[in-house]
Parts: structure tokens; sequence; C-alpha cells
């Protein structure tokens, strides 16, 4: 005699046929998501950063060869890789490289991991809508007080080496405008003015991209700069 199935079993057979058309439809799909909305996609920095994007980032610090590339295919990026070296206990630099062109000057040029190189990029590319928000005038120029620096976190004689030590942090003091306007961390944080919401929105735009930012809020040490690491904790402060 034919047991006819039971409705627990018909239930689960349809799921699984709705589950595998659905698998189907993505494969033939999923070339028209948009870019970096997709984990095993390669990342794409002339593109917007998209809910994967820490993810994202961290797949570059792990992976060498796919971080060169998407800094390759970056169209207004110019680098040049550095050697590999020890500098000190626990310093030195290990994929690194230097910029030399990108959507906005940095004074000086930044040498940094590739995964920072990365995310600068994006950062970038992120503050041109809050620059015209707010201020009024393109983002031309970002001052930064430097990437490597053989410390600890605070410059505490003992404790963690600092990402500064690596040469995976940058410190962003100011940012320039094709007006001939400038707004200063240390001046214009926290002011409701055009500047102070203008630090405001990058301090957010910073906090989608970089694992670590801190900011005046954070600590007095940080009242004149925004610290943007790709370290392992994840702080937006």
């Amino acid at each position: 005699m034919r047991v006819a199935p039971s409705g627990p079993a018909i239930l689960l057979s349809a799921l699984v046929a709705l589950l595998l058309v659905g698998v189907g439809w993505f494969v033939r799909n999923e070339d028209s998501f948009p870019p970096n909305s997709l984990p095993w996609k390669p990342v794409a920095l002339d593109a917007p950063p998209n809910w994967i994007a820490h993810w994202q980032m961290a797949r570059l610090k792990d992976d060498r060869a796919a971080c060169r590339v998407a800094l390759a295919t970056a169209s207004r990026l110019r680098f040049e890789p550095l050697k590999d070296r020890a500098m000190g206990e626990a310093c030195g630099f290990d994929n690194v490289v230097r910029a030399d062109a990108g959507p906005v000057v940095f004074a000086p040029r930044v040498t940094a991991t590739c995964a920072m190189q990365a995310a600068l990029y994006w950062y970038q590319d992120q503050l041109a809508a809050p620059a015209l928000a707010h201020m009024r005038s393109p983002l031309v120029r970002i001052t930064q007080f430097g990437t490597f620096s053989c410390r600890n976190v605070n410059n505490e004689q003992d404790g963690r080496r600092s990402e500064h030590a690596a040469a995976n942090a940058i410190d962003i003091a100011a940012f320039h405008f094709a007006d001939g306007r400038n707004v200063s961390v240390l001046r214009d944080y926290g002011k409701d003015t055009a500047q102070g919401r203008f630090l405001a929105a990058a301090r957010q735009e910073a906090c989608r991209v970089f694992n670590t930012v801190l900011g005046p809020e954070y600590n007095r040490l940080h009242a004149n700069h925004f610290h943007l690491d790709m370290g392992r904790y994840r702080i937006c402060s």
C-alpha cells in the first residue's frame, strides 16, 4: 500500500524547490548586483563602499595579492610598493605602499599598509558629498601628521604597540577646500558651524571604512586630529 506524503514533507519539498530556483536565479544574475555588494566579488575601489565594507577591508589585509589588485584597478591612484622591513622591536613595514596620487592631495604623501591605502581611497571619495553639502566647495587637500611611528598606544612606555608602529594608521589634522578655506580638527570640531558639521560628517564617513576612528571626543591626545586605522579593534569615537 502506497503512503501519501505528509503535510510537513510536502512543505519541505516545496521549500527545497524554491531554494534551488532562487539559487539558480542568483547565479544567473549575480553580475547585475551593484559593485561591493557581494562578499566573494573583487573589491571595486572606484565604486562606493557598501554594507560589507569592513569585511572587504579585512580581506584585503589578509590577502596581499588581492589588495595590490584592488589598488592597481583604482583609476585615480598611483602608488609605489615598498620593501618589507623590520624597524625596531615589533615595528616595521609589511605590504606597505606609497601613494603618489589620488582623488585628493595628501600633505605629506601617505605611506601606509595596502589595506589602509584602499580604505583612504574610499574615504577621499566619500568626503566629496559632505564637502559640497557643508562647505559648498570641493575638497582638494588633506593635512596629515603621519602614518609610521615606532611607539606604543598613546606613547605609553609600556603596553601594546600602536597601529602606527606598522604604518597601519593615519592622523588627519585638517581639510582644505578649493575656495581657499580650511577646516581644522583642533579649531572646528564640535562647533555648530559649517566647518564643525563637515568634521562631524567626515568622522561618520571614516567609521564606515576604517576599523578604528578616534577624535577629540575620545581623549585629549586626539584633540587636534582624527586617528584612523585598520587594526583589530572596531571603535568609532
